[in-house]
């Protein structure tokens, strides 16, 4: 598997190998990210900040088969840390205009489902973006979040149910 290759030649320093890491988990951390920080300019930091740490660190990295999910903890890490920070600002709207918050700009629908979306918890919404963006399987998306993959399964499907539910019109009577 090319991946396994590619995080040992990038543990040892190999630039292009971390970038071709880069490109294959850079996307799924960043909406990730997005999902717990609601804000992209903010998931763009922490995912830079995230990739910079690995760097850094992956000399030291004691089980390269884990790398999957040691990536994604480094970003819920920058993610809680940057998450701190902002918390001292003042009510900061969240603008997410790809995946999360409304704008007000946009099809009924399509606000409706953006604000479903920002009302699932962190998790729920990391895994819902994982699944149905990147379409990751629950193996995979389990191993990046550090969950089971019946924990996956189960909060997708809710999350579905959830999104279903809130876009489906009520039948009046």
């Amino acid at each position: 598997m090319r991946e396994k290759s590619d995080v040992g030649r990038a543990m040892g320093g190999d630039r292009a190998a971390f970038a071709r890491l880069y490109e294959r988990y850079g996307r799924p951390v960043f909406l990730d990210l997005v999902a717990r920080l609601r804000v992209r300019e903010d998931a763009e930091d922490a995912l830079q900040l995230t990739f910079l740490s690995a760097w850094s660190a992956l000399p030291r990295l004691r089980h390269p088969e884990r790398f999957v999910g040691w990536l994604f903890r480094i970003g819920r890490n920058k993610a809680r840390d940057l998450g701190r920070r902002e918390r001292l600002r003042w009510m900061r709207p969240l603008v997410e205009e790809d995946l999360i918050a409304p704008t007000g700009t946009e099809a009924p629908e399509v606000e409706r489902l953006k604000g479903l979306v920002a009302g699932l918890k962190t998790q729920t919404r990391s895994i819902l973006l994982l699944r149905a963006v990147e379409g990751w399987s629950a193996d995979e998306v389990a191993t990046a979040l550090g969950c089971s993959a019946a924990t996956v399964r189960r909060k997708y499907a809710r999350a579905l149910g959830r999104l279903r539910a809130g876009l489906v019109p009520r039948s009046a009577g």
